[in-house]
């Protein structure tokens, strides 16, 4: 089965999110697992070829998810589908300081740097123009400041770039709403 998370992976606290299990035969039960718990996991029966779980985004629902399907009576179930992460935007978490360097119109084949900092140890992650898939990522043990760098620019990389993190002891919370700089 493949799993998939509608609107998308990253969401704001509050929000409907639906998990979608696809499955390639119907009649079947799907089940859903959560951070690689599968004692408790949700069921939905009589799936034709999605079963669906619909969840509100809380800090307790963010996580790492999978599943499977089974056909009833008997033992037969599926591998479990490749995991899918519901990352959850906290305003609670204040957003990063973005800076540009150099700022301003810079010429093309110049090195850019973008650097991100919070006062958490964090994850960063480096998005454009508002995508939720990010384009970079790093990953700090030490230190507040993360440190992109665009080597020898392109027009194509005009735009407008943001930054979010994920705190080491939270790494399916993200902060909200993203620092943005125009390039």
């Amino acid at each position: 089965p493949s799993l998939s998370l509608h609107p998308s992976e990253e969401v704001a606290l509050g929000d409907t999110v639906t998990l979608q299990c696809h499955v390639p035969r119907s009649g079947v039960r799907v089940s859903f697992y959560k951070d690689g718990n599968g004692t408790h996991p949700w069921h939905v029966d009589g799936v034709k070829d999605t079963g669906e779980l619909v969840t509100e985004a809380t800090r307790r629902a963010a996580g790492r998810y999978r599943c499977r399907y089974e056909i009833p009576a008997s033992s037969w179930y599926s591998e479990l589908s490749d995991p899918v992460d519901l990352v959850v935007q906290d305003p609670s978490y204040p957003p990063p300081i973005v800076s540009l360097s150099p700022g301003g119109h810079v010429k093309t084949g110049t090195d850019v740097t973008i650097s991100c900092r919070s006062s958490y140890g964090a994850t960063f992650f480096l998005h454009k123009n508002g995508g939720s898939v990010p384009i970079q990522q790093q990953r700090l043990d030490r230190g507040h400041t993360a440190t992109f760098i665009l080597p020898g620019v392109t027009e194509d990389d005009a735009g407008t770039y943001g930054c979010s993190y994920r705190p080491r002891e939270n790494p399916f919370i993200s902060s909200h709403p993203r620092a943005e700089v125009t390039l």
